[in-house]
């Protein structure tokens, strides 16, 4: 477990040298974490909106088989569910679209920001060119892992929610494709930690070696990091739940922002760490 204490204490000393860019990281982390919520709050009023368009209808259509053989129409609103139809899966794709974007500029901004911290200083531009690349890989990575499975995922979802007789099948796929969502998310981050990398064929051997031939300290790490950000997590939902007291809610928000950023940094040492430990 030394690549974990090489790690931490790389990540603490650059705490140290870098406070004012650790706080600009904290900052950038609430807004990005502001801004998701608000444009989830406010795209999910509108898709329900548009869901209850399409229920309300069809809850007083005519299912009478009698009536519908004597010429009356299932229901008269034909044009209204179409229209909430189109609404729903455009309002939908904006929100997909308005987020995809926001987690590729500013995460991938918040990204590099980390990865300069734990770097050494270089002239300007040369840093601008190296984040270029930077984001260009990880935009990459984000569309080669995370793309298709949200298209994957919508598919399997729409085929079971149209053949399963009980909810508990579709609980079943959902869970099925939290654990993939989670094994997608690990390559991802191994992505992002090698993506400083210039040459795309060696991004790509460092990035297989990192998550692939190093599975077991590259998992290790993984879970120590998705245990700390878990608890810290759980005391806030604790903190809305049971007390409901501000006076607890801020710290442990804040708590959590801190605790985002240094579990990203602590990732990123100790892959730098692994990658330059020889090949087992």
């Amino acid at each position: 477990m030394e690549y974990l204490k090489r790690g931490l204490s790389k990540t603490v000393d650059s705490i140290k040298k870098h406070k004012g860019l650790f706080l600009a990281l904290v900052l950038l982390q609430v807004i990005f974490v502001v801004s998701s919520l608000w444009l989830g709050s406010q795209y999910l009023i509108k898709i329900l909106e548009d869901t209850q368009g399409i229920i309300g209808p069809l809850e007083n259509a005519n299912y009478d088989s009698q009536k519908i053989e004597q010429g009356q129409p299932f229901t008269p609103d034909y044009a209204a569910i179409y229209n909430s139809y189109q609404s729903m899966l455009k309002n939908v794709l904006v929100f997909a679209a308005w987020i995809a974007a926001l987690f590729l500029i500013l995460n991938g901004s918040i990204w590099l920001l980390s990865h300069w911290m734990l770097q050494e200083q270089k002239q300007w531009k040369l840093r601008m060119k190296e984040g270029a690349q930077f984001l260009v890989k990880a935009w990459a990575s984000a569309f080669l892992l995370l793309g298709p499975f949200t298209i994957i995922s919508y598919f399997i979802l729409l085929h079971f929610i149209r053949v399963s007789q009980s909810f508990s099948d579709i609980a079943l796929v959902l869970k099925s494709l939290l654990v993939a969502l989670w094994i997608a998310y690990y390559f991802f981050l191994a992505a992002l930690a090698a993506a400083p990398i210039r040459s795309w064929k060696r991004f790509a051997a460092i990035w297989i070696r990192i998550s692939v031939k190093e599975f077991r300290k590259t998992t290790v790490l993984f879970v120590s990091i998705m245990a700390a950000l878990l608890a810290s997590f759980a005391a806030l939902y604790a903190a809305v739940e049971y007390t409901e007291s501000v006076v607890l809610l801020l710290p442990l928000g804040l708590l959590c922002m801190l605790m985002l950023n240094a579990t990203r940094l602590f990732w990123i040492a100790s892959i730098q760490e692994i990658e330059n430990m020889p090949t087992t």
